[in-house]
């Protein structure tokens, strides 16, 4: 029931970013297509049986990937939609045994942004909606790894929300590289075992270039 509720929001997100292009498409300036490279601090945010949150699990570092299109209009507001790689986990010490835990997901997110240029350089700010499926999953005791995915103790699936406030140079008229600080809030229970709550939480940062692949005038 979760998972069609939550494909459900998604396809109303879609579907109402589709309307405000069609809306707004006479006042269309550029599209773009963007290569990103992330290097993240992820956790888990876990929450036991009776409600209280451990706060011994311990950040690891993280990377993620992703291919992208954006659509800029007039005015600043811009459109975005990645697909991608994502890494996640933490550790934790547990009666003198160090546990880890080391996921990797593949990645949608799709949102709206906006963006304010004074020369050549110029700052956004970007929300998006992120859905994650779970591709590995691997825990290790002490440094003996098991593969945890088949066992079903973890949920596939992962979504949430990124905020990403950045900065941007444009290189020349079809280039321009930024770079992005993302705060991602999962809202996704990760655990099979509703009993108890773990989600995935993550900061990090994005370097990444944009190629124009359209210009276009604005109506008046």
């Amino acid at each position: 029931l979760k998972i069609k509720i939550m494909k459900t929001h998604i396809r109303l997100l879609a579907c109402g970013i589709v309307l405000s292009l069609i809306s707004l498409g006479s006042n269309a300036q550029t599209s773009s297509i963007t290569i990103e490279a992330s290097q993240n601090i992820t956790n888990f945010s876990f929450t036991d049986s009776e409600g209280t949150k451990d706060k011994n699990y311990a950040a690891v570092y993280s990377g993620g990937y992703a291919l992208g299109y954006r659509y800029n209009m007039d005015q600043g507001l811009f459109f975005a939609f990645k697909l991608g790689m994502r890494d996640g986990g933490a550790t934790y010490v547990y009666d003198d045994i160090n546990y880890s835990w080391k996921l990797k997901y593949g990645e949608a997110r799709l949102g709206v942004g906006y963006s304010y240029s004074f020369g050549n350089m110029g700052v956004h700010l970007l929300a998006q909606g992120y859905f994650g499926y779970l591709l590995k999953a691997d825990q290790s005791l002490n440094n003996e790894n098991f593969d945890i995915l088949d066992s079903k103790t973890l949920s596939t699936s992962d979504y949430g929300v990124f905020i990403s406030p950045g900065v941007n140079y444009k290189a020349s008229d079809l280039i321009s590289i930024y770079l992005d600080l993302n705060y991602m809030i999962g809202l996704a229970n990760l655990e099979t075992d509703e009993s108890q709550k773990s989600k995935n939480t993550l900061m990090g940062a994005t370097l990444g270039v944009a190629f124009t692949i359209k210009k276009k005038e604005s109506s008046k």
